[in-house]
């Protein structure tokens, strides 16, 4: 090194054309190097305790086994988007995993394919057979305890890839014909619900029992919220489905005319009940503890919600609210045994809850009264049926129905709509994915604390420019300066 310094002091340095080569040179090498790490993909460097722009072992693992070609559109994002830069790793591991940045108005047919306009942001995940759509905000979430955004870009982005690349769909039937929610078109309650589900990779259809049997591909029956009994016909079908080991999700709203109510107008509902040990309140719960209602409204119940696998992604990070719910009462423990029922109960309202049954005069409209009962109260409950060794079947209650139907409700000049509050929409699709065993293949949670990653502003790119070419320029030129300096001088 200090031979090859010498020769460069006193050969190249000493001849001013032989300084303006050396230069020359000096500059041709670093235009050439830099044009070439311009067009490597070198992984950014992730120096985040979380590491939250790199692809971690177990989503790498996941991806490898992929065998259908997957194509990830990011539109509305830029290259340096983290969503973007992480998203392009999944290429590094598996090249059968194409990433493309999408600017809407330069593809206009890929953007009217998946929904969109102008310069909104959406990920749609696509394989040959189907796709799925994932919005900005599902890929954070937030802890209500700690107060932090949790990041969950990469559990969003390899769960739908293995989503897409899946044989075949599970099969979600709602079941109609008795005034329930229904999800046919946009004016039903469960319209957008029913769209979600479908953006989760199932099929989804109605089920008219009079006019059909149960179908064997059948994955999961919802029944949302029946005003009138079932048929003798419809309760023998569903007793079979059952006994087959079947999954049913079933939300329940209180009945409105709760002094009219009279159990023996829905005896073949109280029976499919009975055979998991519960049945539904005419009643409504109320919540008293002010961190557990929305805008002082005590009917809006934010829940405790209790560990399970339903709402393990829920637990500690978000909450749900329930709309005008009732309660669920559950048979004792002798009962249940009786029957081959387990009942897990995952959520709950508080101590200061109460459950109202009476609403016949206007003292007992305003407040808790002496004739109410205190809380908690059950809210959501998981009851499996035990049928033999080899099967059982599964029931998951909720005792609000609207709280995740697409029905305005006026609350303080302004109109909420239940399936948009919170995470109550993810409720029912983790149900929904526990019953057809289809929980995230994953679980990718990263607390960002106050780590941002951001795409540079022009300006701040110009200045990085500047530092990369000019800065070299100038230490070039006041080295040829100082030499012919100190030539002269001599």
């Amino acid at each position: 090194m200090k031979k090859f310094i010498k020769l460069i002091k006193e050969k190249w340095l000493k001849q001013t054309s032989l300084t303006i080569a050396l230069v020359a040179i000096i500059l041709c090498m670093f235009i050439v190097i830099n044009a070439v790490f311009q067009n490597i993909d070198i992984q950014p460097l992730d120096f985040t305790q979380q590491k939250m722009f790199s692809l971690s072992d177990e989503s790498k693992e996941q991806v490898k086994k992929v065998e259908q070609n997957v194509t990830v559109y990011f539109f509305g994002y830029t290259d340096e988007s983290s969503a973007v830069v992480l998203g392009k790793q999944y290429h590094n591991v598996n090249e059968k995993i194409d990433v493309q940045v999408v600017n809407a108005s330069e593809r206009p047919d890929l953007a009217a394919e998946y929904g969109i306009t102008g310069s909104d942001q959406l990920v749609a995940v696509a394989s040959s057979q189907r796709y799925k759509a994932i919005a900005p905000n599902e890929m954070y979430t937030y802890d209500q305890t700690s107060a932090e955004t949790i990041d969950i870009t990469e559990q969003k982005l390899t769960n739908a890839i293995l989503d897409v690349t899946i044989i075949s769909k599970p099969k979600v039937y709602f079941l109609k014909g008795h005034g329930e929610y229904g999800v046919a078109s946009a004016q039903d309650f469960y319209y957008t619900l029913g769209q979600y589900i479908v953006n989760d990779v199932n099929d989804v259809d109605g089920l008219d029992l009079l006019s059909s049997e149960i179908p064997e591909t059948c994955d999961v029956l919802v029944i949302a919220n029946p005003t009138k009994d079932f048929t003798d016909v419809e309760k023998s079908k569903i007793d079979t489905y059952i006994n087959n080991g079947g999954k049913i999700i079933w939300l329940q709203d209180p009945y409105m005319n709760i002094n009219k109510y009279d159990s023996n107008n829905f005896k073949n509902i109280n029976s499919i009940l009975d055979e998991f040990g519960i049945s539904f309140s005419k009643g409504i719960v109320y919540e008293q503890d002010p961190d557990r209602v929305v805008d002082g409204y005590p009917d809006l119940i934010v829940p405790d919600l209790e560990y399970n696998e339903i709402v393990k992604d829920l637990y500690t990070d978000a909450n749900v609210v329930l709309t005008g719910a009732g309660r669920i009462n559950t048979a004792d423990s002798e009962k249940l045994n009786e029957l081959n029922v387990t009942a897990q109960a995952f959520m709950k309202s508080s101590n200061k809850s109460y459950y109202k049954e009476k609403f016949d005069t206007v003292e007992s409209m305003r407040g808790k009264t002496n004739d109410d009962e205190e809380g908690p109260f059950v809210l959501g409950e998981t009851l499996t049926k035990k049928i033999n060794d080899e099967k059982s079947a599964k029931l998951i209650a909720y005792s609000s129905a609207l709280f995740v139907s697409n029905a305005v409700i006026p609350i303080a000049n302004s109109n909420l709509v239940p399936i948009a509050l919170r995470d109550n929409k993810d409720l029912v699709l983790n149900s929904v994915a526990y019953l057809t065993n289809r929980e995230d293949a994953i679980r990718i949670r990263k607390d960002t604390g106050v780590v941002s990653f951001e795409t540079a502003t022009a300006s701040q790119a110009t200045i990085v420019r500047l530092i990369i070419f000019a800065v070299p320029i100038l230490i070039i030129v006041a080295g040829i300066v100082v030499v012919i300096v100190r030539r002269r001088r001599k």
